[in-house]
């Protein structure tokens, strides 16, 4: 019985609370905040334009900058290989994050190994809202630099990258 009681009390407070003028304007402006810290910080074509590179995440933390995207299908059925692997070349080349005038590679683990996906093969299919994801680590730019581009093979370069710090 007290059970009952307890949810028919907070059925009452609720009730309250959603009866009471700003409230559920103030909800659905929470939610609208949130679906906007949803939105990705930069977005570009792959190479077929079967997917959307979405950054979604660029934090720098101390002397790390990681930067996460996710790949947004565009096209059903699809696979594409934006890269098998990370060479000497590539790695020189065509993977890095311009801030300001300065561009920075990836950081290396103590393998010698870039610190990022080691091959991005990106898969669509009818129903699927993800066709792949990439992370890579860098250097992270001075604290003065709050926005930077990212340059990976067969994507645009996506422009305008806000860096989180924490």
């Amino acid at each position: 019985m007290t059970s009952i009681r307890t949810a028919a009390s907070v059925c009452t407070v609720l009730g309250a609370l959603l009866a009471t003028p700003g409230f559920v304007g103030s909800a659905s402006a929470q939610a609208q905040t949130a679906a906007a810290a949803a939105a990705p910080l930069a977005v570009g074509l792959t190479a077929s334009g079967a997917a959307e590179a979405q950054v979604v995440e660029a934090v720098r933390d101390g002397d790390i900058l990681t930067i996460k995207l996710r790949f947004k299908p565009l096209v059903a059925n699809q696979t594409e290989s934006l890269y098998g692997s990370i060479g000497k070349s590539d790695y020189e080349n065509n993977f890095y994050v311009l801030a300001g005038n300065k561009k920075h590679l990836l950081l290396m683990d103590s393998n010698n190994q870039p610190l990022a996906s080691p091959r991005l093969i990106l898969s669509t299919s009818k129903d699927s809202t993800n066709a792949g994801t990439w992370y890579g680590r860098f250097p992270a730019p001075p604290k003065n630099i709050t926005k930077v581009s990212l340059t990976i093979p067969n994507v645009e370069t996506l422009d305008g990258i806000k860096i989180t710090d924490r």
